[in-house]
């Protein structure tokens, strides 16, 4: 996993075949959580795991369902905006990294190239393990490689990246994945896609872009040497990118051109979400909170109520949510 997330517990692990098998979701723990009902943002919960702080790495809100993803087969559900959460068994122990939800379906990644998926809404789960030495990538036998992000434009087409430049898609909703080149070593730590257009940064500064569905994949010139975090198109021409040292970076050109954003931020910045085509927010470490009413044009600080680090962010409708280290949650609300 990114020695960039150090709320992520370890920094390889190592990868198999792809190999399925369905896993009943059972409910676990319930978590009762008293949500004020005030603007703005507001700490719901300190998740525990096995009774200790829960390591969560990221978290997605669909309006109906918060689903949380972490460390040592960490799953957690809410579908009551936080007010409770129930630990999800989904068979693993492995870390998880991130997790994307489309109406009936979720799909997580996590080390050693696991993938959990589920076509019910989370009633069951079937894990499987990308095989990167027999999918054409050079690493050593023992090695695996760990994926960090995963998103689908449709029920049938996805992608994740990963580790040593990791691109792979499918097309029939994950039952299969196919590599695709991606011209780099680079940890690959997020993506967004448009349709056929799609982005991925990483280490180094490293940004990708692909307009033929990742048939190819071309760098663009970032301008930067620190590691890129998070990316998010707006749409097919206006985006931002977030990285280490206060690093955010937008472009209206699709990417031909990419310019800094002063924020005077110095922390790292990860996740980023937006509500709408002009407003948006970026969480970062010591619970930095920045919002833009101008898709990203210019960005005013939030109080956060909180100085534990942030690591992702999720909004729908006129409320988000955000999480951090030691199984921090955070929930955000206005009035529209």
């Amino acid at each position: 996993m990114s020695k960039r997330f150090l709320f992520y517990t370890t920094l390889k692990k190592p990868l198999g075949d792809l190999r399925g098998g369905i896993i009943l979701v059972t409910s676990m723990v319930l978590f009762a959580i008293s949500i004020a009902a005030q603007q703005g943002w507001t700490k719901i919960s300190s998740l525990k795991q096995n009774d200790q702080p829960a390591t969560i790495n990221a978290v997605f809100y669909d309006g109906d369902n918060l689903w949380l993803v972490g460390a040592d087969g960490l799953v957690m559900r809410s579908t009551d905006d936080g007010r409770n959460f129930n630990e999800v068994d989904v068979g693993v122990k492995e870390g998880l990294n991130d997790v994307f939800a489309r109406k009936d379906r979720i799909w997580i990644v996590g080390d050693g190239g696991l993938i959990v998926s589920s076509t019910d809404k989370g009633k069951s789960f079937s894990k499987t393990t990308y095989d990167a030495n027999r999918k054409g990538l050079s690493v050593p036998q023992d090695k695996t490689l760990d994926l960090y992000s995963v998103e689908f434009e449709s029920n049938d087409e996805g992608y994740i990246v990963g580790d040593e430049g990791l691109i792979i898609h499918t097309t029939d909703g994950g039952r299969n994945w196919l590599f695709q080149a991606s011209g780099t070593k680079a940890q690959l730590f997020h993506l967004s896609f448009l349709k056929d257009e799609g982005w991925i940064v990483g280490t180094g500064g490293m940004i990708l872009h692909t307009n033929d569905g990742g048939q190819s994949w071309y760098p663009q010139r970032s301008g930067v040497d620190v590691d890129l975090n998070r990316v998010f198109f707006i749409n097919d021409k206006v985006g931002l990118v977030t990285g280490d040292k206060g690093t955010l970076l937008r472009t209206d050109s699709a990417g031909s051109i990419w310019q800094k954003v002063e924020t005077g931020i110095q922390e790292p910045l990860f996740g980023i979400s937006f509500l709408d085509k002009k407003t948006g927010w970026v969480v970062g470490y010591q619970g930095r909170v920045i919002r833009t009413y101008d898709a990203g044009l210019h960005w005013v600080d939030q109080v956060s109520n909180t100085t534990i680090d942030l690591f992702s962010v999720s909004f729908r409708d006129n409320h988000g949510f955000a999480i951090g280290r030691d199984g921090v949650v955070m929930r955000y609300f206005e009035k529209r």
